[in-house]
């Protein structure tokens, strides 16, 4: 399972314009992610950007910068999506996702509100487990990095994770 996260997983500040967060990941297979998945989305930059150094990023995406300047053409635009789409109906992957409301989820639980992020993880990984079955330690979860602190949070949380259990799934 590939992981990835939007809007900011603080409970101290919680912004107006994006108040939810977000942990989304794709469960596929590795091999096919790297073998397969990995040339296709390879493919489709080189063939609309020419490069496939571009990072798909939705913020940047939707603000035309970081190399998406070009998507301000509107038929440059038309043929983006539809390609995209294209691509992400061929592939063979599934999505899970946990969005959480910040505010509706610190008046539930308040100082006992596990930090967004981790509380998001524990269930990703549930529903990840559930998918790959008796398969045994046979899976791997990527999280994209962040930065140290963070990081190291989220190490212990994995920690956790793997040697005690989650609501639904033992360690």
């Amino acid at each position: 399972m590939f992981l990835d996260e939007s809007g900011d997983h603080s409970l101290r500040v919680i912004d107006d314009q994006y108040p939810v967060f977000v942990l989304g990941g794709i469960i596929a297979d590795v091999r096919y992610a790297k073998d397969g998945m990995e040339q296709e989305v390879r493919r489709f930059k080189r063939e609309v950007f020419g490069s496939d150094d571009i990072i798909l990023h939705t913020s940047d995406i939707c603000r035309n910068k970081n190399g998406f300047e070009k998507l301000k053409d509107s038929a440059f635009r038309e043929e983006f999506y539809r390609k995209l789409n294209h691509l992400m109906r061929s592939l063979d992957y599934k999505v899970v996702a946990c969005a959480i409301k910040k505010r509706a989820y610190l008046e539930r639980y308040g100082a006992q509100a596990f930090d967004p992020y981790e509380q998001s993880l524990r269930i990703l990984v549930e529903r990840y487990c559930y998918e790959i079955g008796g398969y045994g330690d046979c899976g791997w979860i990527v999280a994209e990095s962040r930065h140290q602190v963070l990081d190291g949070r989220l190490m212990s949380t994995w920690t956790e994770l793997k040697t005690a259990s989650t609501y639904h799934v033992s360690g």
